[in-house]
């Protein structure tokens, strides 16, 4: 659910963020492993009465009193059918199938561009933190800014797309863009405000900027979407409510002002120009943008209350280490990029 930002009233609005789950592939159903002899047609049951004889088939016995086969009817063969097809997820799924497609697919682009070391060290799950550049965007990969004049805003920005359909358009959230702003300096109702009151307002794009999103980790924030898996959206009711339990810290969410869209095909005609470069990231590598914007504090006297003696970085530095981190995490110097 998005928020809206305006005077001191809040109004919850349905989320610019769909949701759409594929189904599995049939290829993941299991079938039973035996096949009993009432379910065999009625060429199959000849096959056998051939193979074994009338007299000697498993579990025939003679017309005298005793079992003959009798063809089930349609209805008992349609129920058998239903029941062997049935689907246990949490059974019949197939290890690899089980795990998350996207480090499947980046184990594949690390073997084929010779880091077989690499794609091991993933395979064991030593390695929760890759990246890697994408032919085509979609949905849960990063926009990576190109570096180019009149970006404007955008300059040096990381967006984390949630939605994405060529013909209907795309959305998405800046996540390294943090203000000067306090969120309990909005106007919002009081349980948000009081909640995240010294969390820094981030800008996650320009359109509906009175509409306030959240992003966090935390599968258990109700009314949150899955972008990807551990990554959510959504669910700023329920997220402030677990901070003021005390079940969850304020820095578990970075909120943010209005969002960055698209209309259909305009993120292609971008991409073509040269503006993106569209990059899978694993969550890991997505929740360490997060947590080290979420880990500025645009109050000095904050900072300096923890002891902190170092210069503190504005909001472009920020937004720069971010934005350089995720072009080392996939294997690109930010220098080599250039200015186009």
């Amino acid at each position: 659910m998005a928020t809206t930002l305006a005077g001191n009233s809040l109004a919850t609005h349905s989320s610019v963020v769909g949701r759409c789950r594929p189904a599995l592939p049939t290829h993941c159903r299991r079938r039973a492993t035996h096949v009993s002899r009432a379910q065999l047609g009625p060429e199959d049951w000849r096959e056998e009465v051939q193979q074994y004889g009338s007299e000697d088939m498993p579990g025939s016995l003679s017309s005298s009193g005793s079992q003959q086969h009798q063809q089930p009817p349609a209805e008992q063969q349609q129920q058998e059918e239903e029941e062997r097809m049935t689907f246990l997820p949490d059974l019949d799924c197939p290890p690899v199938l089980a795990q998350d497609w996207r480090a499947f697919r980046a184990r594949l682009v690390a073997m084929e561009s010779g880091q077989t070391a690499r794609a091991v060290s993933m395979q064991l799950g030593r390695e929760e933190r890759w990246a890697h550049v994408l032919a085509q965007p979609e949905r849960g990969c990063l926009l990576v800014a190109r570096p180019r004049p009149g970006l404007g805003m955008f300059t040096n920005t990381v967006i984390l797309l949630l939605e994405h359909e060529d013909g209907e358009g795309s959305s998405g959230l800046v996540i390294n863009m943090p203000t000067p702003l306090l969120i309990n300096n909005l106007g919002l109702e009081e349980d948000i405000a009081d909640a995240f009151r010294h969390c820094p307002l981030f800008i996650g794009g320009p359109v509906t900027k009175n509409l306030l999103h959240v992003l966090h980790g935390r599968r258990d924030v109700e009314g949150a979407l899955e972008i990807i898996e551990g990554v959510y959206a959504g669910g700023v009711e329920s997220a402030s409510a677990l901070v003021r339990r005390g079940e969850a810290s304020p820095r578990d969410f970075m909120l943010l002002s209005g969002y960055s869209g698209w209309g259909p095909w305009q993120l292609q005609q971008e991409l073509r120009s040269g503006t993106w470069l569209p990059v899978a990231a694993s969550q890991a590598v997505i929740m360490d943008c997060l947590q080290e914007s979420l880990a500025w504090n645009p109050n000095p006297a904050a900072v300096s209350r923890l002891g902190v003696t170092n210069p503190v970085p504005n909001c472009e530095e920020v937004k720069r280490m971010c934005w350089q981190r995720v072009l080392w995490r996939a294997g690109i110097e930010p220098q080599t990029l250039g200015m186009q």
